[in-house]
C-alpha cells in the first residue's frame, strides 16, 4: 500500500509539470501546422506571435506590480513570506511515507533610513516558533556594511542560497554536515549563529562587480540562543568573484570551537574548522553548480562534493540532475555515502512552484540499504 501511494503522488505530480508543458507547446505547434497547409502566411503567424509576446509580457508586468507584501512609511516595514509543502515517499522499511510542512516562514525587514536597515525571519512549522534571522546593519557604502545580531555563517555557496530558490528541494550532504545544518555536529542551527559580521562589493565594472567579501566573528553556539556555550569565538570569512556576468565563484573558511550536539566523550568544546570552494555558471536556460567542502572536528577530517546541472526546457519548467557524495570520517574506507538526484521544477507563477525530487542513495556497505527517496514540494512565496 505505501508503495502504491508513492506512485500515485508520481504520476499526479508528472502529469501536472506535462500538462504545463504542453500547454507552453501547444500554440506553436498549432501555427506551424496552419501555415504548412496554407491556412495562415508566415507574417501572419509571426504577428500573431508578437501579440501573445505583447500579451505575456503585460501579465509579467502585472505580477510584478502585484507584490503582496505591506510597506508602511517609506519602507520602513515589509512583510513577506514563505510556505513550503512537502511529500517525502521512503523506500526503506520502518520510514512512514509523510506530509509535513518543511519550511513555513515570516519576514519582517525594513530601512529606517538611506544607511540603517533591519532583518527577522521566523520559523513557524515544525515542534514550535524559531527565530532564524535578526540583526541589523549600517551600510554608508557599497564596499563597506556593518551587520550585528543572528544571520546565515558565511560559509558555502549552497548554505547562502535563499531556502526559496534552492534547485533542489533539499541542500546536498556536505552543506548539510559542515556548515551548520542538520548534519553537522554541532546540530541543525539552520546554517546561523550570533556575532557581527563586515562584508561589500569591490571595483565595478559595467554592470556588475568583481569582487565581494564578508567576515564575522562568531559565538560559534548557534542561532536562537541566550549565551555562548563555550569561551571561544569563531571566525568565518569568504571572498567572491565574478569574472564575467553570469559567473560566480566563492572559497570561504571557518575556524572556532563547538560542542557537539550527541557528545561521545562528555561535553567538552572541540576543535571545528572548514574551508571550501564553490561556483555557480548561468548563461540562458543552463545553469552549472559545484561545491567542495572539507571539516575538521577534534581528529576526525571529513569532506564532501557535488556538482549539479539544470536546464529550462520552457521558462515555467526546469530539470535539473545532481551528483552528491560525502565521506563522515576519512580514515574510514567504508562509511562515504553518495547520491544521484533528478529533478523537475515547474513555475506556475512567481511566487508558486512545484518541485519533485528522486534521490537514488548509496552508501559504501557490503548490504546496500534500500533507503531511496520521492520527495514532491509546493511553494508558495509571498
Amino acid at each position: 500500500m505505501k508503495t502504491l501511494y508513492t506512485k500515485a503522488l508520481i504520476l499526479i505530480m508528472f502529469f501536472v509539470a506535462v500538462a504545463g508543458i504542453a500547454k507552453a507547446q501547444q500554440n506553436e505547434d498549432l501555427l506551424n501546422i496552419l501555415i504548412k497547409k496554407g491556412l495562415v502566411t508566415q507574417a501572419e503567424a509571426d504577428s500573431i506571435r508578437s501579440e501573445q509576446a505583447v500579451k505575456e509580457a503585460a501579465k509579467r508586468d502585472k505580477d510584478k506590480a502585484n507584490q503582496h507584501s505591506l510597506t508602511i512609511g517609506s519602507k520602513a516595514l515589509q512583510i513577506s513570506g514563505l510556505a513550503q509543502i512537502r511529500y517525502q515517499g521512503f523506500e526503506q522499511t520502518g520510514v512512514n511515507n509523510a506530509f509535513d510542512l518543511h519550511r513555513i516562514r515570516l519576514i519582517v525587514q525594513g530601512s529606517v533610513s538611506d544607511q540603517f536597515s533591519y532583518y527577522t525571519q521566523t520559523e513557524l512549522g515544525g515542534t514550535g516558533v524559531k527565530l532564524i534571522d535578526a540583526y541589523v546593519s549600517y551600510k554608508p557604502a557599497e564596499f563597506f556594511k556593518f551587520s550585528a545580531g543572528q544571520f546565515k555563517i558565511p560559509f558555502s555557496g549552497e548554505s547562502l542560497t535563499s531556502d526559496a530558490v534552492l534547485d533542489f528541494i533539499d541542500r546536498s550532504q556536505v552543506v548539510e554536515a559542515l556548515a551548520g545544518r542538520s548534519k553537522d555536529v554541532i546540530g541543525n542551527q539552520q546554517g546561523r549563529d550570533i556575532g557581527v559580521q563586515i562584508s561589500g562589493n569591490l571595483f565595478k565594472t559595467n554592470d556588475r562587480y568583481l569582487f565581494d567579501y564578508t567576515l564575522a566573528i562568531l559565538n560559534g553556539a548557534g542561532y536562537d540562543v541566550t549565551t555562548d556555550n563555550n569561551g571561544f569565538k569563531d571566525f568565518a570569512g569568504r571572498l567572491g568573484f565574478h569574472p564575467v556576468k553570469g559567473l560566480d565563484l566563492g572559497t570561504d573558511l571557518y575556524s572556532g570551537e563547538g560542542i557537539p550536539a550527541v557528545p561521545a566523550g562528555g561535553t567538552k568544546s572541540q576543535y571545528r574548522a572548514r574551508y571550501g570552494f564553490d561556483g555557480r555558471y548561468v548563461i540562458g536556460p543552463l545553469s552549472f553548480a559545484a561545491e567542495y567542502d572539507h571539516g575538521t572536528d577534534a581528529a576526525i577530517k571529513k569532506d564532501g562534493w557535488f556538482v549539479q546541472a539544470g536546464y529550462a526546457i520552457i521558462p515555467q519548467v526546469q530539470v535539473v540532475a545532481r551528483y552528491d557524495t560525502f565521506d563522515p570520517n576519512k580514515a574510514i574506507g567504508t562509511d562515504r555515502a553518495t547520491i544521484y538526484a533528478g529533478g523537475l521544477n515547474f513555475t506556475f507563477n512567481k511566487w508558486t512552484k512545484l518541485a519533485i525530487d528522486y534521490l537514488d542513495r548509496r552508501e559504501e556497505t557490503a548490504t546496500q540499504i534500500k533507503n531511496n527517496i520521492f520527495e514532491a514540494q509546493l511553494q508558495l512565496a509571498f
